[in-house]
């Protein structure tokens, strides 16, 4: 037997965690979507600190990522910088292969070359903000004895934190046939943000740089400064916008990986393949597309907190234990358990309206594996089902002694004169 508690919820900025993860093919989806995002082949938009889906066009379409590969060469770097294997301002070698000179026809350069000395934090400012072709062949050289070898280091990586369609065949992102999807490109950006989130305002938030300044030249090298602007025309036209990345492959379109954090949330939007008839253009559009997005993301979402009393116990017959504790399986109910209560992330039109409902079986027969599924939590909105949680057993029950089962058996025939109707076995359940 089925019994349900309903428990409401309250409209909330104060913090976020979401649920359901994705609602950009939900019934409930905001209709207010931008027009401006027609320009791009490809979009998603995620919530940054939960990774839920807030927006997504095209998300697994297969589409080379341009330069934005430089944030995984970036990410690389840092890594090794966390583990202490690497130091920002240690200087760093400058092989041939890294040198300006020595790059594809047409490439975005910081200008490495010889004669010069370069600290790892201005390589990857270097990488950054020219997003330089050169700077991506010193990174993969400092990594791995090679260019080849770096890029399988890399890849392996991805195949490892299970990205699909994310690979390289150089690590600059000259190459068409570097892949990635915008939903998994805008997975490993937000990936990239929480675990490096010092590099947004050190590196990614910066709107210019020049190099290389007088420290940087060697004895007899008279270069002078080349200063260059962030290709990322969203930090000037979004106030709150501080990152990620830009790419461009013209024949293909241009990319950008764009992050902004307001009122406490940071959001995270990727869009591909941007068509245009001059860069110009291009990397005005990109950043138009991505704030238009971000805006929509800030604009229709908000929090609902809920106030969620304990699932409680299930009472047990025939088993080893008398009782098994039940939970929510979710994050944003485990976060809630732990700390307190943990809003959830919904479209705003929802926010004022949403009650969730217990339905659980509170008495079964015989054993209970830890994990079983015993009932579920549903949220409604006017009437309709928005999204549901599993409701699992926190523990496991094993088949009780023949002592136990019979006291039980007892037990069951006085709730049966007291009008209760016979438990179920688990595997009768019907959720």
């Amino acid at each position: 037997m089925m019994f349900a508690v309903v428990v409401l919820f309250a409209g909330s900025l104060s913090g976020y965690a979401a649920a359901p993860d994705d609602w950009a093919d939900s019934a409930f989806l905001p209709p207010s979507v931008p027009e401006s995002l027609d320009a791009a082949a490809a979009a998603v938009l995620l919530d940054a600190e939960t990774g839920a889906v807030l927006y997504a066009h095209n998300r697994d379409e297969v589409m080379p990522p341009a330069s934005l590969v430089k944030l995984i060469v970036m990410n690389a770097l840092l890594d090794e910088v966390a583990e202490g294997r690497l130091g920002l301002y240690q200087d760093i070698p400058i092989p041939p292969e890294a040198w300006a000179q020595n790059a594809p026809p047409r490439s975005s350069l910081m200008f490495l070359g010889p004669g010069q000395r370069v600290s790892l934090h201005e390589l990857l400012l270097g990488l950054a903000i020219p997003s330089g072709n050169d700077a991506a062949v010193a990174a993969a050289l400092l990594l791995e004895d090679s260019v080849p070898a770096f890029v399988e280091r890399v890849n392996r990586d991805l195949a490892d934190r299970g990205y699909r369609y994310t690979r390289l065949v150089e690590p600059s992102g000259y190459s068409r046939d570097n892949t990635t999807t915008a939903e998994e490109f805008a997975r490993f950006a937000r990936s990239y943000v929480l675990r490096h989130p010092e590099a947004i305002e050190r590196y990614h938030a910066v709107r210019q740089f020049g190099y290389p300044q007088l420290e940087n030249l060697l004895h007899g090298n008279n270069e002078h400064v080349i200063m260059q602007q962030n290709y990322n025309r969203l930090l000037w036209i979004m106030p709150e916008a501080d990152g990620l990345k830009t790419g461009t492959i013209p024949s293909v379109g241009f990319n950008l990986a764009a992050t902004a954090r307001r009122d406490g949330r940071r959001l995270i939007a990727v869009v591909l393949g941007v068509q245009a008839d001059t860069p110009q253009e291009g990397n005005n559009l990109r950043a138009e597309v991505s704030r238009d997005l971000l805006e929509y993301g800030f604009r229709e979402f908000t929090a609902a907190e809920p106030r969620l009393p304990d699932p409680g116990m299930v009472r047990l017959y025939g088993a080893s234990q008398p009782q098994l504790p039940l939970y929510i399986d979710a994050p944003w109910a485990r976060q809630a358990t732990e700390g307190g209560p943990v809003p959830i992330m919904v479209p705003v039109e929802l926010a004022g309206s949403i009650q969730a409902e217990y339905e659980i079986h509170r008495r079964i027969r015989g054993a209970v594996p830890a994990g079983a599924v015993l009932g579920r939590i549903v949220f409604t909105a006017g009437g309709q089902e928005v999204f549901q949680a599993p409701i699992r057993a926190g523990d496991s029950a094993a088949a009780g002694r023949w002592w136990q089962r019979l006291r039980d058996w007892f037990r069951l025939l006085w709730e049966r004169l007291q009008g209760q109707p016979w438990p179920a076995l688990l595997y009768d359940l019907s959720i």
